[in-house]
């Protein structure tokens, strides 16, 4: 909240203010400054531009990576048998060698946009189960893990096609890839939800507490990484904001000087 205050009310205060007496100083018909116009009106289009850029930096970049800061890491999960109920505050995972994205099983659900999903699994649907109980395997009827519920999914958005053929999100295709990243968007989920509930419809094997993550090699690289992208959008904002200046400081004053202030 003290943030907020001294980034934001505060300059559009004394801003205000200022505008408010230059406006009187001209109604009244005395002298007033050029310069103090021009100052007066860039900063009005400087706070605008901070506020809106920043407000997309923090959505975009910033907030990922504080989110996930608040969020737990585990290790070693194994998809096979543990369930996604135990493992609801997980943000960064690493799951037990061997585990892998299952593509050929992989449905979508399209609205605006393709919302992939796939499972995660420590080996092929068809093979599981103990080796007393595998059959032959025919048409749909796959065998449950042994936790009996398909709960950990890779997912992401636009990376396959609208059946969820040629899934090609995150590093699902990268052999030394086995952890995730939690998918935080609330504006997302709810479509992975639907594409994994459409899923275990179609195969008639439960999801009870379906976790959706983004496939990745190494998570603490990705986090680090909307850290960076936040620095990165910062510095190219303030170049811009120095070009708004510069640009803006030119322009104003041969308006001003052409109306006679």
């Amino acid at each position: 909240m003290r943030i907020l205050i001294l980034s934001t009310l505060i300059p559009l205060l004394v801003n205000a203010f200022f505008s408010y007496k230059y406006y009187t100083i001209l109604r009244s018909g005395a002298y007033l400054r050029r310069w103090k116009v021009i100052v007066n009106i860039v900063c009005w289009a400087i706070i605008f531009f901070a506020f809106v850029q920043a407000d997309k930096a923090y959505w975009r970049f910033a907030k990922s990576y504080y989110d996930y800061q608040s969020v737990a890491m585990y290790i070693n999960i194994d998809p096979s048998k543990d369930r996604g109920q135990a493992y609801m505050d997980a943000g960064q995972v690493y799951f037990k060698e061997g585990t892998q994205v299952e593509i050929t099983k992989a449905i979508a659900f399209q609205e605006d946009e393709i919302y992939c999903a796939a499972p995660i699994v420590q080996q092929t649907l068809d093979s599981q189960g103990d080796d007393s109980e595998q059959e032959k395997v025919t048409d749909n009827a796959l065998k449950l893990p042994k936790s009996g519920t398909v709960d950990f999914w890779a997912v992401g958005i636009n990376c396959c096609d609208p059946s969820g053929q040629n899934f090609k999100c995150g590093d699902s295709r990268n052999p030394l890839a086995r952890a995730g990243i939690r998918e935080l968007r609330d504006d997302s989920r709810p479509f992975f939800l639907m594409a994994v509930q459409e899923w275990t419809a179609q195969l008639k094997m439960p999801a009870k507490h379906p976790l959706f993550f983004h496939w990745v090699q190494d998570p603490l690289l990705q986090v680090d990484n909307f850290w960076w992208d936040a620095m990165k959008s910062f510095y190219f904002n303030l170049l811009q904001a120095f070009m708004i200046v510069l640009g803006g400081t030119i322009i104003l004053h041969l308006v001003l000087f052409n109306l006679g202030i």
